[in-house]
């Protein structure tokens, strides 16, 4: 999705359309393929749980019964008794040993699977293109990797231990009631179709709930994030009630469809508690009616054993209708993190290398681009740059000149036409080695968090110390560097607010002088830098230049004068070419820029 000037839409970002629940189930799944030994820990471990909680109904019935021998006139067998009780205790001893250590490998089950896909998305946010960032909000890239995983892997923890004790529960207790009386095995399983049809219908509606709740998520955090990073713009602006309007409208928003998702999600364990109420009702009442009649063989005892059965078979199916809620939630995270993965990676077809000589020649010719389908940035634009030649590009706001800059670096491809450099067309030169030959300064200054001296070797990491320091000297950065408390080993941030813009931009010339590449892209660098240091670090910039191509676009005219050719845009493409003189006796286009201090003067 291409969107004009490389913007983020105001609204929701177009989606595919939405995949199956089912398919996103299938595919949550298959990351446990590298886990098999776990899986067959915790089968171990829940079977040997599970299978030893089968047992405690059938201990207690045998113990109720025993207890029952006075009413018959016998007495009580207090040997056998004990015996049955020592037996219960130490089932509940290892039972709870085993379902401790199955939760154990639960959670490293449950890291090694959320390990995976983190790494699989930070992988691909890294190969993805530009375009892809410009077309979605910051925010709800950051809650897919947070919020949306966390949703995953909080359904991992609990729905697979959860799933493999209730398949067991559900059989083995099937079989040990269809072996002691069938009749009330067929009263205990009446309730379950009713059971999974509840949970089907609920189900259904409950995942569109949930998707739209983390496309909330989203939203709001996108609005938060901007929030910050705006704030004195907000401030400045006295845009704060608006703002507060805008968070309020979005906390609505997100509050209505998290209700909705609740509603539907917690309605489904007090319906299954009624299903479950009434299925012991009928056990009882069955049972006891048998009991009276006799002829059944169904004893108290029995009859106790059947409710503890029924409490065991339903609540697996109780547990699983509970946590359908935690699983909608999770599968519409993961919709939101498989978007992501399988989001197209830029694509590098490029084998040809380009010649090893000191300055390149570039081309553009014929090249048309829309970021908006049917919106024309550049239109049959075509310039011819030669080896070492400084070409500054000038015009109004908007007219495309950036986006040259993006196309150079193939941040984005062209709809027709095509970009040569040394006769080379870029489609066939391998991104690395594209972005090694030119290096690309943009007004916007790119801090990382660490020392100047990481920042500045951010160009190039095996430089030397001296050579980190000369090119602090050559952008004139050494100048405020010295100044701080560590020197180069002061410690700075993205969001530092100790150094100013324009020290921040010298920074990254400094970097980007340590690169030594055959074309170098100023692209409203110095808008930051006084006039005044700007002339000391062109002359720098333009001497280490001196032998190589060199592309500006700015607004100073100190910048645009000392140009080899200045190439005025308009209407995405170029207008006017010359030189500062000869462009101003035209009286043309770039003369109106000038009168109009559209180009800022000395």
């Amino acid at each position: 999705m291409r969107l004009h000037n490389g913007l983020p839409p105001s609204g929701p970002v177009e989606r595919e359309k939405p995949r199956s629940a089912a398919a996103i189930t299938k595919r949550l799944v298959g990351y446990f393929s590298n886990c098999r030994g776990l899986i067959i820990g915790m089968l171990v471990l829940v079977a040997a749980s599970t299978l030893l909680n089968l047992l405690i109904p059938e201990f207690i019935s045998r113990a109720i019964d025993l207890l029952a021998v006075p009413l018959e006139g016998a007495s009580i067998d207090w040997r056998h008794l004990i015996t049955i009780l020592v037996i219960l205790l130490l089932i509940f001893a290892f039972s709870s040993l085993f379902s401790y250590l199955q939760g154990r490998l639960s959670a490293k089950l449950t890291r090694t699977a959320t390990l995976t896909i983190r790494k699989q998305v930070s992988e691909k946010l890294i190969r993805l293109p530009v375009e892809f960032f410009d077309s979605h909000r910051s925010g709800d890239i950051t809650a897919r990797l947070t919020n949306d995983i966390d949703n995953i892997a909080n359904l991992i923890s609990q729905a697979v231990g959860t799933a493999l004790s209730s398949a067991i529960v559900i059989i083995g207790c099937v079989v040990i009631m269809l072996i002691k009386s069938p009749l009330l095995a067929a009263v205990c399983m009446s309730t379950v179709i009713l059971n999974v049809v509840c949970s089907v219908l609920l189900s259904r509606k409950m995942f569109g709930s949930f998707r739209k709740q983390q496309e909330a998520v989203g939203e709001m955090n996108s609005h938060v994030e901007q929030s910050v990073a705006a704030k004195k713009t907000i401030d400045s602006y006295q845009m704060t009630e608006q703002y507060i309007a805008e968070n309020d409208r979005l906390s609505d928003k997100l509050t209505r469809h998290a209700v909705k998702a609740q509603v539907l999600g917690g309605a489904i364990p007090p319906l299954m508690s009624i299903i479950g109420n009434l299925n012991f009702l009928l056990i009882v009442a069955v049972g006891a009616l048998m009991y009276i009649h006799g002829g059944f063989g169904v004893t108290i005892g029995m009859i106790q054993a059947f409710t503890l059965y029924s409490r065991q078979f339903t609540k697996p199916i109780n547990e699983l209708s509970g946590i359908i809620a935690q699983l909608m939630t999770a599968l519409a995270s993961a919709e939101r993190v498989f978007e992501i993965i399988d989001a197209s990676p830029e694509e590098d077809n490029g084998r040809q290398t380009l010649p090893e000589k000191a300055a390149c020649s570039i081309r553009f010719e014929h090249v048309t681009f829309s970021y908006v389908f049917g919106v024309k940035v550049l239109d049959d634009f075509s310039l011819a740059i030669e080896p070492g030649q400084r070409v500054a590009l000038v015009g109004r706001t908007g007219v495309g000149k950036t986006t040259l800059v993006n196309l150079l670096m193939r941040f984005y491809e062209p709809d027709s036409g095509r970009i040569l450099i040394d006769g080379v067309d870029i489609r066939e030169i391998p991104k690395a080695q594209l972005r090694q030959t030119v290096t690309i300064v943009l007004q916007n200054t790119a801090l990382l968090d660490g020392t100047i001296r990481d920042n500045i070797a951010y160009g190039r990491f095996s430089a030397d110390p001296q050579t980190l320091k000369r090119a602090a000297e050559m952008t004139y950065a050494d100048g405020f560097i010295s100044q701080q408390e560590n020197g180069m080993d002061t410690e700075i941030s993205r969001e530092n607010t100790e150094l100013s813009q324009g020290e921040r931009q010298l920074l990254c010339m400094a970097r980007a002088s340590l690169t030594q590449p055959r074309a170098l892209v100023l692209d409203e660098a110095m808008s930051s830098v006084d006039s005044a240091t700007e002339e000391k670090i062109q002359a720098a910039m333009l001497g280490m230049m001196s032998d190589r191509t060199c592309i500006i676009i700015a607004h100073r005219l100190s910048t645009v004068r000392n140009a080899d050719k200045i190439a005025v845009v308009e209407d995405g493409k170029v207008a006017e070419s010359g030189k500062h003189t000869q462009l101003l006796e035209q009286r043309g286009i770039y003369y109106g820029l000038y009168k109009n201090k559209c180009i800022e003067g000395d």
